[in-house]
């Protein structure tokens, strides 16, 4: 009756033998994942959804302008520049895709919080989230451009520049509507939009292929501007040089045609569709990017070698002659493949935002978490206002140079992060993908930054502060995370160099000696030199007992709901604000000992403050909390009050045992007459 069950049980599955073989094979601690239905490939999960989010606009309403400005030639250097950077990040993403801790993950932010640390990921998100709303924004100002091809006459009833924002405001909020519906129609939507986006390439192949043959059957009768002459080594020739003009200069060249290389976080958002996240990723975005570069380089040569450079550089109209089989249906195409690149990015940047509030790094973002029938009502709502003032800007090339700045900003964090992660080789940064070395990441950062400030100097340095000032705020909330960060990393590393540079028994002999004349081991000439070469000041280390009253007494105020016991009566009133802190926490028995080695260290130096609790047991749970109340708030006044240092609390059996374990805690070679305590 036994036998049988432990039979079928081995036959179930590999023995834990074969179970390690298997993971050794793979070179990770996980073992291969397991095939589930439903769950989508590289080619369907990854490639697809990451070229239908970089094909967008710009390859349809300004490839020929930028040809046409900044020459063949340029526009090849600007096309390898974007794809580097591109292919750099991508290679980032990798290795945080296929980071241990990454496992199983949905969403670019969760990977990047688990990887690099909330407190970047917090800040890498919010810019990231910026760059998509500007980057649905651009998608609708370009459709709402193209509209404006397909019937002049709906933008005639206010000035050029109202009308514009008109219909790109009703668009938004058209966009909005439709994904507060729910995302089972988007995601049905979203197979249409990529159809249009590939017919329209098509058609736009197709007519330089066959120009001047081709013509569409919608051609304007009486057109008298420059036409394409169809495909000649001649006009590349011509075109190869730049004629650079204002607002197309090559800064201005670069940053249109960077967001075509702004979706290539899209296969990771689908992580959690994925059958094998850790190899799906890397393959699909680097192929997605590959393919993309090619698309986009023969789209620069065709339009290069199609028509003369007056054609290219037209205000508008160099379609109405070159795009078969019609020009109006293309247009068409144009407006709507344009309104699907939004409706994804729409989508996309509410449930980012979700993720970055659930974390709560960011208190007044926490509410944004909350979420109304399984959808993110309010993140929506927050992304719509934001898109809604974005597109008031109400012009495509405007808009470009904040969304190039907002993605180069986010990409550049990810390959500095990659590439300190990888330098300082934190225990919990082990990716698997081969391709991977810190310099990689450190030449992406270097590239997406000489970028951002070749764009446009200003934007750089206000999306680096806007990022800092994120990165700031989120350090400054103290929220515990459950992951390292590059910054802890950095942290850590300098600290132990620090540490291991320093000659111990010289920096003790000097900094613990204490001059026989102090009773508390200051100097008389400390007070009349405090900072005097020949003056050291002496590290502090204050002890003191925990005794049982301040444990189990009452105190009025705040302190009673801790228990703590009956305190000496506050100071007298003083003009010093150290005073006013010290009065501030009254209830703490030994306040002013922290006053005293504040005033001593003059602000600098070194403080280890030690609680002995006697007769307490780390096996007693009542002991414990009490200890670690206590710490907690030592540690908080420590930061009150300026003093700079660490804290603990010691459990001992008895006084004298507590005193030793904190004399040797705090790394003192032999007592001395600078303890500082009441005992």
């Amino acid at each position: 009756m036994v036998a049988t069950p432990r039979r079928a049980a081995v036959s179930e599955g590999p023995t834990l033998h074969k179970q390690i073989t298997m993971m050794s094979q793979r070179g990770g601690s996980h073992p291969a994942p397991v095939q589930q239905r439903g769950k989508l490939g590289t080619y369907k999960g990854v490639l697809v959804p990451t070229c239908e989010n970089m094909w967008g606009v710009i390859i349809f309403l300004r490839f020929y302008k930028i040809v046409g400005y900044s020459g063949l030639g340029y526009a090849l250097l600007i096309a390898s520049l974007s794809f580097m950077v591109a292919l750099l990040t991508a290679l980032s993403l990798s290795a945080i895709a296929t980071c241990g801790t990454s496992q199983g993950l949905a969403g670019v932010y969760p990977m990047l919080a688990r990887a690099l640390g909330k407190e970047m990921a917090t800040a890498v998100g919010l810019v990231y989230f910026l760059g998509i709303v500007f980057l649905a924004v651009l998608e609708v100002l370009g459709a709402c451009e193209e509209l404006e091809m397909v019937q002049h006459s709906l933008f005639e009833f206010t000035t050029h520049i109202n009308a514009v924002r008109a219909w790109a405001s009703a668009f938004m909020l058209a966009l909005a509507l439709l994904v507060a519906g729910g995302i089972r129609l988007i995601s049905q939507l979203g197979l249409v939009f990529f159809a249009v986006v590939l017919l329209t390439m098509l058609s736009f192949y197709l007519s330089l292929f066959g120009a001047p043959n081709l013509e569409p059957i919608d051609a304007p009768a009486n057109a008298t501007g420059p036409a394409p002459t169809g495909l000649s080594t001649a006009n590349l020739r011509a075109n190869w040089g730049p004629s650079f003009a204002p607002g197309y200069e090559f800064t201005d060249c670069l940053a249109i045609f960077f967001p075509c290389f702004t979706g290539i976080l899209s296969g990771a958002n689908r992580a959690s569709s994925l059958r094998d996240p850790a190899s799906a990723i890397p393959r699909g975005t680097l192929g997605a990017i590959t393919l993309s570069f090619c698309v986009y380089v023969s789209f620069l040569i065709l339009w290069a070698a199609v028509g003369e450079r007056d054609y290219l550089t037209m205000e508008h109209g160099q379609l109405d002659e070159l795009i078969y089989p019609s020009v109006k249906a293309a247009q068409i195409g144009i407006v709507l493949s344009s309104l699907g690149q939004a409706l994804q990015c729409v989508v996309v940047a509410p449930r980012l935002l979700v993720s970055i509030a659930a974390d709560g790094m960011l208190r007044p973002m926490r509410s944004l978490a909350r979420l109304t029938g399984g959808e993110p009502k309010l993140a929506l709502a927050a992304t719509y206002l934001v898109g809604a003032m974005c597109v008031l800007i109400g012009s495509l090339n405007a808009v470009a140079p904040l969304l190039s700045m907002c993605f180069l900003t986010c990409y550049s964090m990810m390959n500095l992060n990659c590439c300190l992660l990888g330098l300082l080789k934190d225990p919990h940064w082990r990716p698997r993908f081969r391709y991977f070395h810190w310099a990689v990441g450190l030449v992406g950062f270097v590239l997406c930054t000489s970028i951002m400030f070749v764009i446009d100097w200003r934007y750089a340095l206000g999306a680096w502060l806007l990022t800092l000032l994120v990165l700031a705020l989120v350090v400054r909330t103290n929220a515990q995370t459950d992951w390292g960060s590059a910054l802890v990393g950095l942290r850590f590393q300098l600290a132990m160099r620090s540490l291991t540079g320093i000659d111990i028994k010289a920096h003790l002999d000097e900094n613990w000696r204490t001059p026989p004349s102090s009773p508390l081991g200051c100097p008389p000439s400390y007070a009349r030199h405090p900072h005097s070469a020949a003056t050291r000041r002496p590290q502090l280390l204050l002890l003191y007992q925990l005794r049982e009253e301040e444990s189990h007494g009452s105190r009025r105020g705040s302190s009673a709901a801790a228990g703590w016991g009956e305190a000496e009566p506050p100071a007298e009133p003083s003009s010093s604000s150290l005073g006013d802190l010290v009065r501030a926490d009254v209830g703490h028995t030994h306040e002013r000992m922290f006053s005293v080695a504040a005033q001593l260290r003059h602000g600098s130096g070194l403080v280890i403050a030690a609680a002995v609790v006697p007769g307490a047991s780390a096996d007693s749970l009542r002991a414990v909390a009490l200890a670690e109340a206590e710490r907690a708030r030592m540690d908080s006044l420590m930061g009150r009050m300026g003093v700079r240092g660490f804290c603990k609390t010691i459990l001992a059996r008895t006084l004298l045992e507590g005193k030793l374990g904190a004399i040797q805690w705090a790394g003192r070679r032999e007592p001395s007459r600078n303890l500082l305590g009441t005992f």
